[in-house]
C-alpha cells in the first residue's frame, strides 16, 4: 500500500492554487532482503543473485564509459551514457568579465570582447557532465499501476478532509513472496 499526502501549494507559473499528491513514509528494501526476493522460486540461492548483482555494478559503469548502451532485459530495460551541459549568453559575458579582470597584460585585456556573440565553441568539456541514463520497460508502470493499492495519509494542508477511516491490514508477505501488501 502506498501511503500518499495530498498537498496544496500555489503554482506561481499559472499564479493558481494546485493540490498535488506525493508519496510519503517509503520503506526500504535493504541488498540482502532483495537478493533473498530475487532468488526466491528459482534455482539459485541469494548469493547468487548477490554475485551477480556485484557484477552489474562493477561491470555497467565500464561498458557504459566505451559509449554503448545496454541492454538489461527483454522488456526494454536499457542503460546508457548521457551528457549534459549547457552555457548562457550572461554566464558568458561573466566569464570573459572575470578573464579580462584577471589578465595582467592590458593588451591581451583589451583584446577580450566581453559582449561577444555566444557560440558552441563557448561551452567547454569541463562544463559537462556525463551520467548514466535508464530507460524503464513502457510496461513497467502499467504493471504497477495494477498491482498498487493507495492509501490517504494525512489531511491536506490548508483544507479540512472528510473521509471515512479505512480498515487497517496487515498483511505481511512470507518468505519474500509477493502475497499481500506491506504497510509502513
Amino acid at each position: 500500500m502506498i501511503s500518499t499526502q495530498f498537498i496544496k501549494m500555489h503554482n506561481k507559473l499559472k499564479n493558481e492554487p494546485i493540490v498535488m499528491a506525493r508519496v510519503v513514509n517509503t520503506q526500504t528494501v535493504s541488498f540482502n532482503d532483495w537478493c533473498a526476493r530475487m532468488a526466491n522460486g528459482s534455482t539459485v540461492t541469494a548469493a547468487d543473485v548477490a554475485a551477480v548483482m556485484q557484477q552489474i555494478e562493477d561491470k555497467l559503469p565500464e561498458i557504459v564509459s566505451l559509449n554503448a548502451k545496454v541492454i538489461c532485459s527483454p522488456n526494454g530495460l536499457v542503460f546508457r551514457p548521457k551528457v549534459s551541459g549547457s552555457i548562457s549568453q550572461s554566464q558568458l559575458k561573466e566569464r570573459l568579465t572575470a578573464r579580462k579582470e584577471a589578465e595582467k597584460d592590458p593588451e591581451k585585456a583589451a583584446h577580450i570582447n566581453v559582449d561577444r556573440e555566444l557560440s558552441t565553441s563557448d561551452l567547454s568539456l569541463s562544463d559537462c557532465i556525463a551520467t548514466i541514463e535508464v530507460d524503464l520497460p513502457r510496461n513497467w508502470s502499467a504493471i504497477f499501476r495494477k498491482r498498487v493499492e493507495l492509501k490517504r495519509v494525512k489531511k491536506a494542508l490548508a483544507e479540512e478532509v472528510a473521509e471515512e477511516p479505512e480498515p487497517e491490514n496487515n498483511t505481511e508477505p512470507t518468505n519474500g513472496s509477493e502475497e499481500g501488501p506491506v504497510n509502513p
